[in-house]
């Protein structure tokens, strides 16, 4: 399972709270890095300064944004390296337009645009400062983009590991469809999960058709990795899926039916406690629906 896997499954969990039950508040940025606070002031320094645009999205819950503040961006190398962006950063929940505009829907994005705020490409979870700064040459240079891999598909299309990076560099620009379209294709090319990678597939295929409001497609993909590959490290996490797909689809008591039976089957896992907690609310849910019916 990779990092962006396990931050879209903390995500998910977060996600599924009340908004009581979030993190804390994100905490002031530590000092060194400038940041404009809103997308209009940052194209304006952009553009009075002639130089790109690192635009941080982030939402407060989101635990890998803590770790970019705590790690990355306090890196004096990533400081001085700040210097020659204009560096802005955004809460896409509260800048809902910003977000909807970029297609971002997984945290942290960090955007790197050119000084019209017009996209090179963009860097998605948690990277420390040596990384993440040569990823961002990378686009800056117009290398590993997500233009110059589509350009390289029609010279790869029986290798299934490039299919995969594809599906997951379009997952992580917001293009569920075309998304999509390479996962089904590559989990056709390693239906043994010989590559490792079939399972983390179906499991954003899932979270894809979840977002979609697709539940009954949603299910079916995650139980895909409960029926086929129960030894995956990404069965526990598909186990879940199909909870919260069932507590978003309405059907309460087949989603706590779901959580009680995580909790029972791994009382140990660290998301035990959270599966109960699912467990409660929707008792209480339930209950309160048969009082007012």
């Amino acid at each position: 399972m990779n990092t962006r896997i396990g931050t879209w499954i903390l995500g998910a969990a977060l996600l599924s709270l009340p908004v009581l039950g979030c993190t804390e508040a994100k905490k002031p940025v530590p000092a060194g890095i400038t940041w404009t606070r809103a997308i209009d002031a940052a194209l304006a320094d952009a553009q009075a300064h002639h130089r790109p645009i690192l635009l941080d999205m982030y939402t407060d819950w989101c635990e890998w944004c803590h770790a970019l503040d705590d790690t990355t961006y306090v890196d004096p190398a990533f400081i001085q390296y700040s210097r020659r962006f204009t560096m802005s950063r955004i809460n896409a929940e509260v800048d809902t337009v910003t977000a909807a505009h970029y297609h971002v829907q997984n945290y942290p994005t960090v955007l790197v645009l050119n000084e019209k705020g017009e996209e090179m490409d963009r860097v998605v979870g948690y990277a420390r400062a040596p990384e993440f700064m040569a990823q961002i040459n990378d686009y800056l240079a117009g290398r590993n983009t997500l233009a110059s891999v589509l350009a390289q598909e029609p010279a790869h299309l029986r290798d299934a590991e490039f299919v995969y990076k594809l599906a997951d560099r379009l997952a992580d620009h917001g293009l569920p469809e075309e998304a999509r379209q390479r996962f089904l294709k590559f989990v056709a090319m390693d239906p043994k999960n010989v590559s490792g990678y079939t399972d983390d597939a179906y499991y954003r295929l899932a979270r894809m058709a979840r977002k979609a409001r697709d539940y009954a497609s949603d299910r079916a993909y995650a139980r895909t990795i409960l029926d086929r590959y129960p030894q995956s490290d990404m069965m526990r996490p598909a186990f879940l899926e199909v909870g919260q797909s069932y507590s978003k689809a309405g059907q309460l008591e087949k989603a706590r039916g779901i959580f009680l039976e995580y909790a029972k089957r791994f009382p140990d896992d660290g998301d035990a406690p959270w599966a109960r907690e699912q467990a409660d609310t929707l008792g209480v849910r339930i209950a309160s629906s048969r009082r007012g019916a």
